[in-house]
């Protein structure tokens, strides 16, 4: 009864499934029965994709970077595929000092996520009204016959990234630990962490990978993005090297092949300070 469900429910979308939402904040689009992912659009404000999980008894929403439109949006987009309840977000990071992002969710709605990202939180000047369940290094959700594993990087993206993996639907969501075919924002990573990390990602063998921006992909995503990641760190470390100071690796920092990458020189500086001071220092 419950395949027959979601079967009927996802007939019902077709119509919906790939149209853009009414606030152009995300796409959703369809990856396997009863997973969506929320394609964050470049004229939204949305800063990053998240993942929707259709469990037999309630929903289930993955992401991060989520802004009170965002929000509103996505509750709205829920509604429209499925009558049943968002009951938890499972927030796969948190930046330092944004108090704008990841507190406006109804205070009925559980927040699941790393014990470095709930520090993060904590650290903010508003209060979070939501139930908060945190962990170390991982934990398994068991919905009905929904398995959701979840693991948290100790440093990449920021510090404690969770990243999901349902292995029944063969479905990764690497968050913003990967962006695919696109350059995002590097601005807290830990860089040698990061490499093993997506490493790690391209092992967990998924069908389907959903990146923290860009569409939706398979491991040759992964691969691209961790090769990219590895020459850009290869030459801020040969101008580290050569004694080079930040503002001369700004000044002459050249990546021909990656350059044409949506992102790359809009996050260039931000990236390479980033880059350069966390390889410097170690």
């Amino acid at each position: 009864m419950e395949k027959l469900f979601l079967s009927l429910t996802l007939m019902v979308l077709l119509c919906f499934i790939g149209r853009p939402a009414i606030a152009a904040n995300y796409e959703i689009k369809l990856v396997d029965e009863g997973v969506f992912a929320a394609i964050a659009l470049p004229e939204g404000k949305a800063a990053s994709n998240a993942l929707i999980i259709i469990t037999p008894h309630q929903v289930i929403l993955a992401g991060a970077h989520f802004v009170p439109e965002g929000i509103k949006e996505l509750i709205a987009d829920i509604a429209e595929i499925t009558p049943l309840p968002l009951r938890s977000v499972i927030l796969t990071h948190h930046h330092k000092g944004f108090n704008y992002v990841d507190f406006d969710f109804p205070a009925n709605v559980e927040i699941i996520t790393s014990w470095q990202t709930w520090q993060a939180l904590k650290s903010e000047t508003r209060p979070l009204r939501n139930p908060v369940t945190f962990f170390d290094k991982g934990l398994t959700l068991l919905r009905s016959n929904t398995a959701i594993v979840l693991s948290s990087a100790d440093f990449g993206h920021t510090e404690g990234d969770v990243f999901l993996f349902l292995p029944n639907e063969g479905i990764l969501f690497a968050s913003d630990l990967f962006y695919n075919d696109v350059v995002g924002y590097m601005g807290e990573g830990h860089m040698r962490d990061w490499v093993i990390t997506l490493e790690t990602l391209e092992a967990v063998g998924a069908q389907y990978v959903v990146p923290g921006l860009g569409q939706v992909t398979d491991r040759s995503g992964l691969r691209r993005f961790r090769l990219f990641f590895k020459d850009f760190l290869t030459e801020v470390l040969r101008h580290i090297e050569a004694g080079k100071t930040l503002a001369e690796t700004k000044k002459l920092f050249r990546l021909p092949a990656h350059e044409g990458m949506p992102g790359y020189k809009a996050f260039l500086d931000v990236n390479l300070e980033r880059a350069y001071q966390d390889l410097r220092d170690q």
